[in-house]
């Protein structure tokens, strides 16, 4: 609702530095995830991560991202989880 599937994408892979957990924890495969990683980074203009063997790992731009991003996102996310959970629950 308030959290774009690149931003969303993002900062989940950025977490848990794998696109296998997070295909896992988001319910969906990693081949939509690889392309709104190369979204996200076209629409930025940044490489965000880096392929290891074991892995991803945030770049220099990317790991500044997320740092700004991250209290951002846990407040969208909270605000989102609010909103769901009072659906239909008016205060008049």
């Amino acid at each position: 609702m308030f959290i774009s599937k690149e931003f969303l994408n993002f900062m989940t892979v950025a977490r848990v530095k794998s696109l296998n957990k997070a295909s896992m924890e988001l319910f969906i495969t990693q081949s939509p995830i690889c392309r709104s990683l190369k979204k996200f980074e076209g629409l930025l203009g940044v490489k965000l991560f880096i392929r290891k063997k074991n892995g991803l790992i945030l770049t220099e731009d990317g790991l500044q991202l997320y740092n700004d991003l991250i209290e951002i996102y846990l407040k969208l996310n909270e605000l989102e989880c609010f909103y769901k959970k009072n659906r239909g629950v008016r205060s008049d």
